[in-house]
Protein backbone atom coordinates (compact mmCIF):
# COMPACT_ATOMS: atom_id res chain seq x y z
CA UNK A 1 0.00 0.00 0.00
CA UNK A 2 1.21 3.57 -0.82
CA UNK A 3 0.02 6.66 0.93
CA UNK A 4 -1.19 9.04 -1.96
CA UNK A 5 0.54 11.99 -0.63
CA UNK A 6 1.67 13.57 -4.06
CA UNK A 7 -0.22 16.75 -3.70
CA UNK A 8 1.91 19.60 -2.34
CA UNK A 9 -0.51 21.25 0.60
CA UNK A 10 -1.76 17.87 1.85
CA UNK A 11 2.23 16.52 1.82
CA UNK A 12 3.27 19.86 3.81
CA UNK A 13 0.32 18.82 6.30
CA UNK A 14 1.78 15.19 6.78
CA UNK A 15 5.42 16.44 6.97
CA UNK A 16 4.63 19.20 9.66
CA UNK A 17 1.29 18.12 11.25
CA UNK A 18 1.27 17.62 14.88
CA UNK A 19 1.26 13.99 15.26
CA UNK A 20 -1.87 14.36 17.71
CA UNK A 21 -3.88 15.26 14.88
CA UNK A 22 -2.17 13.45 12.70
CA UNK A 23 -2.17 9.71 14.64
CA UNK A 24 -5.86 9.49 14.56
CA UNK A 25 -6.16 9.67 10.68
CA UNK A 26 -3.34 6.36 10.78
CA UNK A 27 -5.24 4.62 13.48
CA UNK A 28 -7.76 4.32 11.34
CA UNK A 29 -5.85 2.72 8.58
CA UNK A 30 -5.99 -1.02 8.32
CA UNK A 31 -2.44 -1.48 7.67
CA UNK A 32 0.44 -1.12 9.77
CA UNK A 33 2.03 2.56 9.76
CA UNK A 34 5.12 4.16 11.04
CA UNK A 35 6.34 7.58 10.74
CA UNK A 36 10.26 8.09 11.12
CA UNK A 37 11.46 11.73 11.89
CA UNK A 38 15.13 12.96 10.32
CA UNK A 39 16.65 14.78 12.82
CA UNK A 40 19.08 17.29 11.72
CA UNK A 41 22.43 15.39 12.64
CA UNK A 42 21.28 12.73 9.96
CA UNK A 43 19.74 10.86 12.43
CA UNK A 44 16.38 8.88 12.83
CA UNK A 45 13.71 9.26 15.46
CA UNK A 46 10.75 6.69 15.86
CA UNK A 47 7.40 9.52 16.21
CA UNK A 48 4.63 7.13 15.51
CA UNK A 49 3.15 3.56 15.17
CA UNK A 50 0.00 2.81 14.53
CA UNK A 51 -2.54 0.29 16.14
CA UNK A 52 -2.55 -1.97 13.23
CA UNK A 53 1.89 -1.64 13.75
CA UNK A 54 1.31 -2.89 17.20
CA UNK A 55 -0.89 -5.53 16.58
CA UNK A 56 1.07 -7.21 13.58
CA UNK A 57 4.33 -7.15 15.18
CA UNK A 58 3.35 -7.26 18.74
CA UNK A 59 5.09 -4.30 20.18
CA UNK A 60 3.59 -1.29 22.05
CA UNK A 61 3.61 2.31 21.04
CA UNK A 62 4.97 3.64 24.54
CA UNK A 63 8.34 1.22 24.13
CA UNK A 64 8.91 2.41 20.19
CA UNK A 65 8.10 6.41 20.04
CA UNK A 66 10.23 8.94 20.89
CA UNK A 67 13.31 6.52 20.51
CA UNK A 68 16.08 6.83 18.41
CA UNK A 69 16.94 3.76 15.77
CA UNK A 70 20.01 2.66 17.40
CA UNK A 71 18.31 2.72 20.83
CA UNK A 72 15.87 -0.28 19.59
CA UNK A 73 17.72 -2.10 17.35
CA UNK A 74 21.20 -3.45 16.82
CA UNK A 75 24.41 -1.75 15.56
CA UNK A 76 24.35 -3.95 11.73
CA UNK A 77 19.93 -3.46 12.35
CA UNK A 78 20.33 0.39 12.83
CA UNK A 79 23.08 0.27 9.38
CA UNK A 80 20.90 -1.41 7.52
CA UNK A 81 17.75 0.25 8.51
CA UNK A 82 19.23 3.58 8.15
CA UNK A 83 20.80 2.66 4.66
CA UNK A 84 17.18 2.12 3.04
CA UNK A 85 16.12 5.20 4.57
CA UNK A 86 18.60 7.66 3.42
CA UNK A 87 17.82 6.32 0.00
CA UNK A 88 14.61 7.17 0.36
CA UNK A 89 15.40 10.47 1.29
CA UNK A 90 18.28 10.75 -1.63
CA UNK A 91 15.92 9.77 -3.97
CA UNK A 92 12.81 11.78 -2.88
CA UNK A 93 10.84 9.36 -4.36
CA UNK A 94 8.48 6.55 -3.01
CA UNK A 95 10.24 3.43 -2.49
CA UNK A 96 9.51 0.08 -2.01
CA UNK A 97 11.57 -3.10 -0.79
CA UNK A 98 11.82 -6.09 1.59
CA UNK A 99 13.38 -6.42 5.06
CA UNK A 100 14.24 -8.54 7.80
CA UNK A 101 14.28 -6.58 10.84
CA UNK A 102 13.99 -7.83 14.57
CA UNK A 103 12.16 -5.74 16.60
CA UNK A 104 12.18 -6.39 20.66
CA UNK A 105 9.07 -8.73 20.18
CA UNK A 106 11.01 -10.56 18.08
CA UNK A 107 13.04 -11.28 13.96
CA UNK A 108 10.20 -10.69 11.08
CA UNK A 109 10.17 -10.44 7.35
CA UNK A 110 8.06 -6.99 6.08
CA UNK A 111 7.71 -5.34 3.20
CA UNK A 112 7.96 -1.80 3.63
CA UNK A 113 6.91 1.37 1.68
CA UNK A 114 8.59 4.48 1.95
CA UNK A 115 7.20 7.91 1.35
CA UNK A 116 9.33 11.15 2.12
CA UNK A 117 7.86 14.09 3.33
CA UNK A 118 9.33 17.60 2.98
CA UNK A 119 9.17 21.14 4.38
CA UNK A 120 10.95 24.00 2.35
CA UNK A 121 13.05 21.67 0.65
CA UNK A 122 13.93 19.24 2.84
CA UNK A 123 12.84 16.04 3.73
CA UNK A 124 11.91 16.42 7.44
CA UNK A 125 9.61 12.81 7.97
CA UNK A 126 9.54 9.50 6.65
CA UNK A 127 5.91 7.84 6.21
CA UNK A 128 5.78 4.14 6.18
CA UNK A 129 4.08 1.20 5.82
CA UNK A 130 4.80 -2.74 6.37
CA UNK A 131 3.22 -5.84 5.96
CA UNK A 132 4.05 -8.95 7.48
CA UNK A 133 5.27 -11.37 4.81
CA UNK A 134 7.36 -13.77 7.92
CA UNK A 135 4.99 -16.70 7.00
CA UNK A 136 4.68 -16.40 3.20
CA UNK A 137 8.73 -16.35 3.63
CA UNK A 138 8.85 -19.13 6.08
CA UNK A 139 6.63 -21.11 4.01
CA UNK A 140 9.07 -20.33 1.10
CA UNK A 141 11.98 -21.71 2.83
CA UNK A 142 10.07 -24.92 3.64
CA UNK A 143 8.79 -25.91 -0.12
CA UNK A 144 12.49 -24.92 -0.64
CA UNK A 145 13.88 -27.01 1.66
CA UNK A 146 10.97 -29.47 0.77
CA UNK A 147 12.15 -29.24 -3.08
CA UNK A 148 15.67 -29.55 -2.28
CA UNK A 149 14.94 -32.61 -0.26
CA UNK A 150 12.73 -34.18 -3.27
CA UNK A 151 15.99 -33.63 -5.74
CA UNK A 152 18.18 -35.20 -3.19
CA UNK A 153 16.07 -38.63 -3.33
CA UNK A 154 15.31 -38.28 -6.60
CA UNK A 155 19.06 -38.09 -7.81
CA UNK A 156 19.48 -40.76 -5.49
CA UNK A 157 16.69 -43.42 -6.11
CA UNK A 158 18.22 -42.71 -10.07
CA UNK A 159 21.99 -43.10 -9.34
CA UNK A 160 20.86 -46.69 -6.72
CA UNK A 161 18.51 -47.68 -9.85
CA UNK A 162 21.12 -47.08 -12.40
CA UNK A 163 24.01 -48.79 -10.27
CA UNK A 164 21.67 -51.49 -9.74
CA UNK A 165 22.13 -52.69 -13.36
CA UNK A 166 24.69 -55.93 -13.11
CA UNK A 167 22.99 -56.41 -10.12
CA UNK A 168 19.51 -57.37 -11.59
CA UNK A 169 20.44 -58.44 -14.86
CA UNK A 170 23.20 -61.05 -14.22
CA UNK A 171 21.07 -63.40 -11.69
CA UNK A 172 17.86 -62.79 -14.00
CA UNK A 173 20.29 -63.67 -17.15
CA UNK A 174 21.05 -66.83 -15.17
CA UNK A 175 18.03 -67.82 -14.46
CA UNK A 176 16.52 -67.89 -17.52
CA UNK A 177 19.47 -69.48 -19.32
CA UNK A 178 19.17 -72.14 -16.63
CA UNK A 179 15.65 -72.81 -17.28
CA UNK A 180 16.19 -72.58 -21.59
CA UNK A 181 18.51 -75.37 -21.12
CA UNK A 182 15.88 -77.78 -19.13
CA UNK A 183 13.31 -76.30 -21.79
CA UNK A 184 15.72 -77.21 -24.56
CA UNK A 185 16.19 -80.78 -22.93
CA UNK A 186 19.98 -80.25 -24.63
CA UNK A 187 21.43 -82.63 -21.90
CA UNK A 188 19.02 -84.94 -22.55
CA UNK A 189 15.48 -85.99 -21.44
CA UNK A 190 13.65 -84.78 -18.71
CA UNK A 191 11.97 -87.39 -17.84
CA UNK A 192 7.96 -86.11 -16.84
CA UNK A 193 7.13 -83.46 -19.22
CA UNK A 194 5.53 -81.05 -17.26
CA UNK A 195 8.59 -80.52 -16.24
CA UNK A 196 9.16 -79.43 -19.58
CA UNK A 197 6.19 -77.08 -19.00
CA UNK A 198 7.36 -75.45 -15.84
CA UNK A 199 10.57 -74.88 -17.29
CA UNK A 200 9.22 -72.73 -19.90
CA UNK A 201 6.52 -71.28 -17.73
CA UNK A 202 10.41 -70.03 -15.59
CA UNK A 203 11.55 -68.50 -18.89
CA UNK A 204 8.44 -66.44 -20.14
CA UNK A 205 8.20 -65.34 -16.61
CA UNK A 206 12.19 -64.24 -16.15
CA UNK A 207 12.26 -62.67 -19.44
CA UNK A 208 8.77 -60.56 -18.34
CA UNK A 209 10.55 -59.72 -15.33
CA UNK A 210 14.07 -58.63 -17.13
CA UNK A 211 11.75 -56.30 -19.75
CA UNK A 212 10.40 -54.45 -16.71
CA UNK A 213 14.03 -54.19 -14.44
CA UNK A 214 15.34 -53.41 -17.92
CA UNK A 215 12.50 -50.48 -18.20
CA UNK A 216 12.95 -49.49 -14.93
CA UNK A 217 16.31 -49.06 -15.10
CA UNK A 218 15.94 -46.97 -18.56
CA UNK A 219 13.79 -44.50 -16.69
CA UNK A 220 16.56 -43.93 -14.05
CA UNK A 221 19.42 -43.49 -16.64
CA UNK A 222 17.20 -41.21 -18.20
CA UNK A 223 15.98 -39.16 -14.97
CA UNK A 224 19.81 -39.60 -13.95
CA UNK A 225 20.87 -37.57 -16.80
CA UNK A 226 23.35 -40.45 -17.77
CA UNK A 227 21.54 -40.48 -21.69
CA UNK A 228 24.21 -39.23 -24.19
CA UNK A 229 22.72 -38.74 -27.23
CA UNK A 230 25.24 -40.35 -30.18
CA UNK A 231 23.51 -38.36 -32.97
CA UNK A 232 23.88 -39.03 -36.57
CA UNK A 233 21.69 -38.40 -40.12
CA UNK A 234 19.40 -41.05 -40.86
CA UNK A 235 16.32 -41.63 -42.61
CA UNK A 236 13.33 -41.49 -40.81
CA UNK A 237 11.38 -43.86 -42.86
CA UNK A 238 14.45 -46.61 -41.92
CA UNK A 239 14.34 -46.15 -38.35
CA UNK A 240 10.58 -46.54 -38.50
CA UNK A 241 11.01 -49.84 -40.58
CA UNK A 242 13.30 -51.36 -37.90
CA UNK A 243 10.90 -50.42 -34.93
CA UNK A 244 8.01 -52.33 -37.12
CA UNK A 245 10.04 -55.17 -37.78
CA UNK A 246 11.12 -55.34 -34.16
CA UNK A 247 7.42 -54.56 -32.35
CA UNK A 248 6.49 -57.95 -34.65
CA UNK A 249 9.33 -60.55 -32.82
CA UNK A 250 6.94 -60.93 -30.09
CA UNK A 251 4.36 -63.77 -30.98
CA UNK A 252 1.78 -62.64 -28.26
CA UNK A 253 1.73 -59.37 -29.82
CA UNK A 254 1.79 -60.20 -33.39
CA UNK A 255 -2.25 -60.95 -33.68
CA UNK A 256 -2.81 -57.04 -35.15
CA UNK A 257 -0.39 -56.40 -37.82
CA UNK A 258 0.76 -52.97 -38.37
CA UNK A 259 0.49 -51.03 -41.01
CA UNK A 260 2.93 -48.18 -42.69
CA UNK A 261 1.08 -45.15 -43.97
CA UNK A 262 2.25 -41.83 -45.54
CA UNK A 263 6.09 -41.19 -45.77
CA UNK A 264 8.27 -38.96 -46.13
CA UNK A 265 10.64 -38.91 -48.89
CA UNK A 266 13.93 -36.94 -48.87
CA UNK A 267 14.07 -35.92 -45.61
CA UNK A 268 16.87 -36.47 -43.12
CA UNK A 269 16.54 -36.31 -39.28
CA UNK A 270 19.44 -35.82 -36.88
CA UNK A 271 18.82 -37.72 -33.82
CA UNK A 272 20.17 -40.95 -31.63
CA UNK A 273 19.22 -43.97 -34.09
CA UNK A 274 18.75 -46.34 -31.37
CA UNK A 275 16.84 -44.17 -29.12
CA UNK A 276 14.01 -42.62 -31.41
CA UNK A 277 13.52 -46.48 -32.23
CA UNK A 278 13.45 -47.49 -28.57
CA UNK A 279 10.64 -44.87 -28.72
CA UNK A 280 8.97 -45.77 -31.67
CA UNK A 281 8.69 -49.56 -30.99
CA UNK A 282 7.06 -48.88 -27.18
CA UNK A 283 4.55 -46.76 -28.82
CA UNK A 284 3.84 -49.72 -31.51
CA UNK A 285 4.20 -51.59 -28.86
CA UNK A 286 1.40 -50.24 -26.78
CA UNK A 287 -0.86 -49.80 -29.64
CA UNK A 288 -0.74 -53.79 -30.09
CA UNK A 289 -0.96 -54.11 -26.19
CA UNK A 290 -4.39 -52.35 -25.82
CA UNK A 291 -5.82 -53.25 -29.33
CA UNK A 292 -8.08 -56.29 -30.19
CA UNK A 293 -7.30 -58.91 -33.06
CA UNK A 294 -8.72 -57.52 -36.32
CA UNK A 295 -7.72 -54.12 -35.13
CA UNK A 296 -5.87 -51.90 -36.93
CA UNK A 297 -2.44 -50.12 -36.24
CA UNK A 298 -1.20 -47.32 -38.64
CA UNK A 299 1.96 -45.68 -38.56
CA UNK A 300 3.44 -42.73 -40.80
CA UNK A 301 5.40 -39.94 -40.66
CA UNK A 302 4.74 -36.24 -41.38
CA UNK A 303 6.07 -32.94 -41.75
CA UNK A 304 4.13 -30.01 -39.92
CA UNK A 305 3.72 -26.42 -41.77
CA UNK A 306 6.52 -25.30 -38.75
CA UNK A 307 9.13 -27.76 -40.26
CA UNK A 308 9.02 -30.12 -37.35
CA UNK A 309 8.86 -34.01 -38.30
CA UNK A 310 5.89 -35.93 -36.63
CA UNK A 311 5.77 -39.87 -36.67
CA UNK A 312 2.45 -40.66 -35.82
CA UNK A 313 1.31 -44.21 -33.98
CA UNK A 314 -3.08 -44.47 -34.56
CA UNK A 315 -4.76 -47.89 -33.20
CA UNK A 316 -8.32 -48.55 -32.96
CA UNK A 317 -7.86 -49.91 -29.88
CA UNK A 318 -9.47 -49.43 -26.22
CA UNK A 319 -9.05 -45.87 -25.90
CA UNK A 320 -7.94 -43.30 -22.83
CA UNK A 321 -10.33 -41.28 -20.78
CA UNK A 322 -9.11 -37.55 -21.03
CA UNK A 323 -8.79 -37.85 -17.59
CA UNK A 324 -6.37 -40.54 -17.42
CA UNK A 325 -4.21 -39.66 -19.84
CA UNK A 326 -1.96 -37.63 -17.41
CA UNK A 327 -1.57 -41.51 -15.43
CA UNK A 328 -0.54 -42.92 -18.51
CA UNK A 329 2.53 -40.71 -18.84
CA UNK A 330 3.47 -40.89 -15.07
CA UNK A 331 5.66 -43.46 -14.55
CA UNK A 332 4.49 -47.21 -13.19
CA UNK A 333 1.05 -45.00 -13.89
CA UNK A 334 -1.85 -47.81 -14.86
CA UNK A 335 -5.39 -47.14 -15.59
CA UNK A 336 -6.28 -51.28 -16.66
CA UNK A 337 -9.27 -52.28 -14.51
CA UNK A 338 -9.11 -55.71 -14.66
CA UNK A 339 -5.00 -56.72 -16.03
CA UNK A 340 -4.78 -59.77 -18.43
CA UNK A 341 -1.54 -61.12 -19.33
CA UNK A 342 -0.92 -58.95 -22.63
CA UNK A 343 -1.23 -56.34 -20.51
CA UNK A 344 0.70 -56.52 -17.61
CA UNK A 345 3.50 -54.19 -17.29
CA UNK A 346 5.35 -51.76 -15.47
CA UNK A 347 3.53 -48.47 -17.16
CA UNK A 348 6.69 -47.70 -18.05
CA UNK A 349 6.56 -47.75 -21.86
CA UNK A 350 4.50 -44.16 -22.55
CA UNK A 351 6.90 -42.48 -19.39
CA UNK A 352 10.27 -43.42 -21.09
CA UNK A 353 9.07 -42.38 -24.53
CA UNK A 354 7.89 -39.41 -23.51
CA UNK A 355 11.52 -39.11 -22.15
CA UNK A 356 13.52 -40.07 -24.67
CA UNK A 357 11.52 -37.18 -26.98
CA UNK A 358 12.11 -34.56 -24.53
CA UNK A 359 15.81 -35.55 -24.84
CA UNK A 360 15.47 -34.36 -28.22
CA UNK A 361 14.18 -31.24 -27.30
CA UNK A 362 10.83 -32.59 -28.64
CA UNK A 363 7.48 -33.35 -27.64
CA UNK A 364 4.71 -36.19 -26.98
CA UNK A 365 1.05 -35.63 -27.47
CA UNK A 366 -2.02 -38.42 -27.33
CA UNK A 367 -5.64 -38.13 -28.77
CA UNK A 368 -7.33 -40.81 -27.41
CA UNK A 369 -11.50 -41.89 -26.79
CA UNK A 370 -12.50 -44.85 -25.04
CA UNK A 371 -13.84 -47.10 -27.64
CA UNK A 372 -12.70 -45.58 -30.65
CA UNK A 373 -8.70 -45.78 -29.85
CA UNK A 374 -5.57 -43.94 -29.76
CA UNK A 375 -3.29 -41.29 -31.78
CA UNK A 376 -0.20 -40.61 -30.66
CA UNK A 377 1.98 -37.77 -32.27
CA UNK A 378 5.87 -37.81 -31.52
CA UNK A 379 7.52 -34.23 -32.66
CA UNK A 380 10.81 -33.86 -33.09
CA UNK A 381 12.03 -30.30 -33.19
CA UNK A 382 12.59 -28.26 -36.96
CA UNK A 383 16.11 -27.91 -36.22
CA UNK A 384 16.53 -31.53 -36.37
CA UNK A 385 14.95 -31.88 -39.40
CA UNK A 386 17.63 -31.86 -42.57
CA UNK A 387 16.77 -31.43 -46.07
CA UNK A 388 18.87 -31.91 -49.16
CA UNK A 389 20.26 -28.76 -50.57
CA UNK A 390 18.80 -26.44 -48.23
CA UNK A 391 15.63 -27.06 -49.48
CA UNK A 392 12.31 -26.60 -47.22
CA UNK A 393 10.31 -29.84 -47.57
CA UNK A 394 6.52 -29.12 -48.63
CA UNK A 395 4.62 -29.26 -45.53
CA UNK A 396 1.19 -31.12 -45.01
CA UNK A 397 -1.79 -29.47 -43.84
CA UNK A 398 -3.18 -33.02 -43.34
CA UNK A 399 0.01 -33.55 -41.26
CA UNK A 400 -1.35 -30.84 -38.70
CA UNK A 401 -4.99 -31.73 -38.82
CA UNK A 402 -3.61 -35.04 -37.86
CA UNK A 403 -3.76 -33.42 -34.45
CA UNK A 404 -7.33 -32.32 -34.14
CA UNK A 405 -8.03 -36.88 -35.17
CA UNK A 406 -9.28 -39.32 -33.12
CA UNK A 407 -8.99 -42.74 -35.55
CA UNK A 408 -9.73 -40.59 -38.15
CA UNK A 409 -12.18 -38.69 -36.77
CA UNK A 410 -11.83 -35.19 -37.11
CA UNK A 411 -12.67 -33.72 -33.58
CA UNK A 412 -13.96 -30.05 -34.49
CA UNK A 413 -16.46 -32.15 -36.83
CA UNK A 414 -18.12 -34.08 -34.48
CA UNK A 415 -17.75 -31.46 -31.17
CA UNK A 416 -20.05 -29.54 -32.82
CA UNK A 417 -22.76 -31.78 -32.01
CA UNK A 418 -21.16 -32.64 -28.46
CA UNK A 419 -22.90 -32.02 -24.88
CA UNK A 420 -20.86 -30.22 -22.60
CA UNK A 421 -19.56 -33.21 -20.54
CA UNK A 422 -18.20 -34.80 -24.04
CA UNK A 423 -16.91 -31.63 -24.53
CA UNK A 424 -14.66 -31.51 -21.26
CA UNK A 425 -13.32 -35.22 -22.01
CA UNK A 426 -12.08 -34.09 -25.14
CA UNK A 427 -7.97 -33.91 -25.13
CA UNK A 428 -8.33 -30.99 -26.81
CA UNK A 429 -9.43 -27.40 -26.20
CA UNK A 430 -12.76 -25.80 -26.79
CA UNK A 431 -14.11 -22.27 -26.81
CA UNK A 432 -17.32 -21.23 -28.67
CA UNK A 433 -17.77 -18.00 -29.37
CA UNK A 434 -20.58 -15.62 -30.62
CA UNK A 435 -20.29 -12.78 -33.71
CA UNK A 436 -19.15 -10.40 -30.50
CA UNK A 437 -16.28 -12.63 -29.39
CA UNK A 438 -18.35 -13.28 -26.37
CA UNK A 439 -17.41 -16.78 -24.97
CA UNK A 440 -20.61 -18.89 -24.66
CA UNK A 441 -18.40 -22.55 -23.76
CA UNK A 442 -14.72 -23.11 -22.21
CA UNK A 443 -14.24 -26.74 -22.14
CA UNK A 444 -12.42 -28.16 -19.07
CA UNK A 445 -8.75 -28.73 -21.07
CA UNK A 446 -8.68 -25.85 -22.13
CA UNK A 447 -8.90 -24.32 -18.43
CA UNK A 448 -6.40 -26.21 -17.25
CA UNK A 449 -3.56 -25.35 -19.61
CA UNK A 450 -4.71 -21.51 -19.28
CA UNK A 451 -5.82 -21.87 -15.83
CA UNK A 452 -8.57 -19.78 -16.10
CA UNK A 453 -11.91 -21.32 -14.77
CA UNK A 454 -14.63 -21.28 -17.22
CA UNK A 455 -17.30 -19.76 -14.96
CA UNK A 456 -14.82 -16.18 -15.27
CA UNK A 457 -14.28 -16.21 -18.66
CA UNK A 458 -17.86 -17.40 -20.13
CA UNK A 459 -19.71 -14.25 -20.96
CA UNK A 460 -16.20 -12.33 -21.60
CA UNK A 461 -14.75 -10.75 -24.78
CA UNK A 462 -12.50 -13.55 -25.89
CA UNK A 463 -10.46 -10.81 -27.74
CA UNK A 464 -10.81 -7.83 -25.52
CA UNK A 465 -10.77 -9.47 -22.13
CA UNK A 466 -9.39 -12.95 -21.80
CA UNK A 467 -6.96 -12.76 -24.42
CA UNK A 468 -6.44 -9.55 -26.11
CA UNK A 469 -2.77 -11.15 -27.80
CA UNK A 470 -5.28 -12.12 -30.46
CA UNK A 471 -6.76 -8.91 -31.61
CA UNK A 472 -4.95 -9.51 -34.63
CA UNK A 473 -5.92 -9.94 -38.11
CA UNK A 474 -4.22 -13.37 -38.18
CA UNK A 475 -6.44 -13.98 -35.80
CA UNK A 476 -9.37 -12.11 -35.27
CA UNK A 477 -9.49 -11.78 -39.03
CA UNK A 478 -9.79 -15.34 -39.81
CA UNK A 479 -12.48 -15.03 -36.69
CA UNK A 480 -14.13 -12.91 -39.30
CA UNK A 481 -13.90 -14.54 -42.35
CA UNK A 482 -15.48 -17.33 -40.82
CA UNK A 483 -18.88 -15.54 -39.49
CA UNK A 484 -18.80 -13.81 -42.76
CA UNK A 485 -19.29 -17.16 -44.38
CA UNK A 486 -15.84 -16.67 -46.45
CA UNK A 487 -14.16 -19.60 -45.06
CA UNK A 488 -15.16 -22.96 -42.79
CA UNK A 489 -12.03 -24.38 -41.41
CA UNK A 490 -9.37 -22.36 -40.62
CA UNK A 491 -6.06 -24.15 -39.44
CA UNK A 492 -3.03 -22.35 -38.23
CA UNK A 493 -0.10 -22.00 -35.32
CA UNK A 494 -0.23 -19.09 -32.73
CA UNK A 495 1.70 -18.51 -29.96
CA UNK A 496 -0.91 -16.90 -26.85
CA UNK A 497 0.98 -14.56 -24.42
CA UNK A 498 -0.39 -15.98 -20.38
CA UNK A 499 1.90 -16.59 -17.64
CA UNK A 500 4.18 -16.97 -20.27
CA UNK A 501 4.36 -17.24 -23.90
CA UNK A 502 2.14 -20.29 -25.32
CA UNK A 503 2.61 -22.35 -29.09
CA UNK A 504 -0.50 -23.57 -29.88
CA UNK A 505 -2.45 -24.84 -33.13
CA UNK A 506 -5.64 -23.69 -33.81
CA UNK A 507 -8.79 -24.56 -36.54
CA UNK A 508 -11.33 -22.63 -36.54
CA UNK A 509 -14.75 -23.49 -37.18
CA UNK A 510 -18.57 -22.32 -38.34
CA UNK A 511 -20.92 -23.26 -35.00
CA UNK A 512 -23.98 -25.37 -35.58
CA UNK A 513 -25.66 -21.89 -34.18
CA UNK A 514 -25.88 -19.14 -36.17
CA UNK A 515 -22.93 -16.61 -36.10
CA UNK A 516 -20.83 -18.72 -33.83
CA UNK A 517 -17.27 -19.97 -34.19
CA UNK A 518 -15.62 -22.67 -32.20
CA UNK A 519 -11.97 -22.50 -31.37
CA UNK A 520 -9.90 -26.03 -30.93
CA UNK A 521 -6.70 -25.43 -29.32
CA UNK A 522 -3.92 -28.24 -29.18
CA UNK A 523 -1.19 -26.08 -26.89
CA UNK A 524 2.42 -27.26 -27.36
Amino acid sequence: MVLQLEDHELSGFWATGSLETVGPLLNAIGIAVFVIGVRDDGGFEIEFINRYYEATFGVESASLVGRRLEDVLSAEQTANVSENYRRCIETGEVDEYDEEIELPSGPFFSRTVLTPLSDQGRVVRLIGTSINLSDRRKLELELATARDRAEVANTAKSNFMANMSHELRTPLNAVIGYAELLQSELLGPIGVAKYRDYAGDIVFAGKHLLEIVNDILDLARIEGGKVELDEQEVDPNRILDKAILLSQEKPALRRTSVEAGRLLSDVRIRVDRRLIRQALVNLIANAQKFTKPGGRIYVGTEMLDDGRLCYVVTDTGRGIAAKDLPVTLAPFGRVDAALSADTQGAGLGLPITKALVERHDGRLFINSQPGVGTSVFMVLPADRVLEPSGARSKSSVDGLKDFFQIDGVEVPQAALQMSDQMLDDLPIGAIQLNRDGKVLKYNATESKFSEMRAERVIGRDFFREVAPCTFTDSFHGRFREILDGKSQSELFSYVFTLVRPWKVLIEMRPGVEPQTVWLFIRWI
